[in-house]
């Protein structure tokens, strides 16, 4: 309608509004006598918070994640992983001698913290069944009991930005004596024969230290190139009698049976613990800030219930545009910590709960882009989400929608950034809509 409208009709004038009042536009000419006006908002009283969802599938995310940090802003994060290991092959030369184990971790150049620190990992032979409390994934959340006894250590200064490179964790020869002799004998034949022996590993970082938490390359398959695994190595002596190295590689059995297990801790931070999925940290009563954190499950929430009462005194009215646009807090981010290009948004219920993705008002989905300013005190750095659709959503249904904003990195399920937004009037920094809409 809006385009048959503007089609038949003069538009005298268009512009943004900064004011603190609703700014109008006459739409027409002067021998035409018509209603229609172009309305322009952007005094809308915003709701802003931060919550934590319940829980994130971090299973067949293809990155292993670990290691410990710790914010000013968001507290006390460690990443460790589980992994259920086969191998393609149980068999053995009878000619076959044991030569030693342990585990590649193949870098993905992902790293969040400070890589000048040295980190240490120590791995742990799990315990109990490599099964889901329920369902087909692990979460965040999820943890396998793993033996106290250390199977294999490392301490080392990473290299994460060097794709090519890997970390090597010498493992207990005991454990890879016992896991060729069992293969030689024919105890162990095949994965089911595996799996009951060896039920998975636990990659498990230093936690009383702040250093950083990287990715690592994991896939199902040996032939990946990069892939990290547990290598046995033995070695042949041929005919010439000089011996001859080999190894064995257990790789992940499946994409979903590895995940990472990201524990956090609030509780000396001004953000606190959350109680549960339904608590929102108002921004208010945090600095003027809220957060969104990958990996934790922490999102930025923004309420804006003035919408529903934008058509009130319309008969006939149309959105031609409303935009949202909010600032990182300068500062918050780094090298070590970038600002993501585009942000996922998804529309949430009062109880937090996912509804569906946002998109614009031709249906497509609408994220949140950075428009980054290249000065050296970033002062204009923002973010604009294209707000047409959810505005035409609620203003426009006859029931009340209690919905909000959610937002959180895209791919916020295999890595640990985090995010700060300032809300602050006061530095003029504060999370705004502006709306303009046709009323004719």
């Amino acid at each position: 309608m809006k385009y048959l409208i503007i089609g038949f009709i003069s538009v005298v004038f268009l512009a943004s509004c900064t004011t603190d009042e609703t700014t109008i536009y006459e739409v027409g000419s002067d021998f035409i006598e018509n209603n229609t006006q172009i309305k322009v908002i952007d005094t809308f009283s915003v709701k802003a918070g931060s919550f934590k969802l319940d829980s994130l599938i971090t299973s067949a995310t293809g990155r292993i994640l670990v290691g410990n940090i710790v914010d000013k802003n968001l507290g006390h994060l460690s990443a460790k992983s589980y992994l259920q290991l086969l191998t393609a092959d149980y068999s053995l030369s009878s000619e076959a001698v044991y030569d030693s184990i342990g585990f590649v971790l193949n870098y993905d150049t992902y790293y969040y913290g400070d890589t000048t620190k040295v980190q240490t990992y120590k791995l742990h032979r799990i315990t109990e069944t490599f099964l889901p409390e329920e369902g087909t994934s692990f979460y965040n959340t999820s943890s396998l009991k793993y033996d106290s006894k250390t199977i294999g250590e490392l301490s080392f200064t990473p290299k994460p930005t060097k794709e090519t490179d890997s970390l090597f964790i010498k493992m207990d020869d005991v454990l890879g004596k016992e896991i060729f002799d069992k293969i030689s004998d024919n105890d162990i034949n095949n994965s089911d024969d595996f799996l009951q022996y060896f039920k998975g590993l636990a990659i498990v970082p230093d936690t009383t230290v702040d250093t950083h938490v990287l990715g690592f390359n994991v896939s199902a398959t040996s032939a990946t190139s990069g892939n990290s695994s547990m290598r046995l190595y033995y070695s042949i002596k041929d005919d010439d009698d000089e011996d001859n190295s080999y190894y064995l590689d257990f790789v992940i059995a499946s994409a979903s049976q590895q995940f990472n297990q990201i524990e956090t801790d609030l509780s000396n931070t001004d953000l606190g613990d959350f109680v549960n999925g339904e608590e929102i940290k108002l921004s208010q009563d945090v600095n003027n800030l809220i957060f969104a954190q990958s990996g934790s499950g922490i999102a930025a929430r923004i309420e804006i219930p003035a919408i529903k009462t934008l058509f009130e005194q319309s008969v006939n009215s149309t959105t031609l545009s409303a935009t949202l646009t909010f600032y990182p807090l300068v500062g918050s981010y780094s090298e070590n910590n970038p600002l993501p290009t585009n942000l996922s948004v998804y529309i949430v219920d009062h109880k937090n709960r996912i509804i569906k993705q946002l998109s614009d008002a031709d249906g497509n989905v609408a994220s949140a882009i950075l428009k980054e300013d290249n000065d050296e005190f970033n002062a204009n750095t923002y973010y604009t989400v294209d707000l047409s659709g959810f505005v035409e959503e609620i203003s426009l249904t006859d029931t009340t929608l209690n919905y909000a904003l959610m937002i959180l990195a895209e791919n916020y399920t295999n890595n640990v950034n985090n995010l700060v937004i300032e809300n602050n009037v006061s530095t003029n920094n504060k999370i705004k809509l502006s709306v303009k809409y046709l009323n004719y």
